[in-house]
C-alpha cells in the first residue's frame, strides 16, 4: 500500500560552521510536500544517480518553501528580520547547506514506508 506524506515538522537546524558556538545562527526548516517537491526536482542537477546540486531558481524554492524561521542572524546593521525579501542576505554557501537539508528533511524513511 503507498502511504500519504506525513506533515513534515518543522525543526532547527544549525550550520555547520555554528556549531559549538554560544549563541549560533539556526534556521528553522521542514521538508517539502509532494507538490513543492514537484517544483525543486526539475532544478536539481544529476550526475547519472548522484545529486550534484541544484539551480539557483532551485535554492530560491527550497527556501522559500522550506525556510520557516532564523535566530541570531545579523550583520552589520544589526538583527535581520525574517522575510522572504531578506533570504537575499543569507550567503550562498549557506544557501546551499539549508537548501540540501530542506531536500533530504523531505525524503520519507524506508522504515515509514512500511508502517
Amino acid at each position: 500500500m503507498i502511504k500519504a506524506l506525513n506533515p513534515f515538522a518543522p525543526f532547527w537546524y544549525t550550520p555547520r560552521e555554528e556549531a559549538g558556538a554560544d549563541k549560533p545562527t539556526r534556521f528553522k526548516i521542514r521538508g517539502l510536500d509532494g507538490n513543492q517537491q514537484s517544483y525543486l526536482y526539475p532544478e536539481l542537477i544529476l550526475e547519472g544517480k548522484s545529486l550534484k546540486g541544484m539551480t539557483g531558481k532551485g535554492l530560491e524554492i527550497a527556501l522559500g518553501y522550506g525556510l520557516l524561521d532564523w535566530e541570531n542572524f545579523a550583520n552589520d546593521q544589526g538583527p535581520v528580520a525574517f522575510v522572504p525579501a531578506n533570504f537575499a542576505l543569507v550567503e550562498y554557501v549557506l544557501r546551499i547547506e539549508l537548501a540540501m537539508q530542506i531536500l533530504a528533511a523531505s525524503y520519507v524513511q524506508a522504515a515509514e514506508k512500511k508502517t
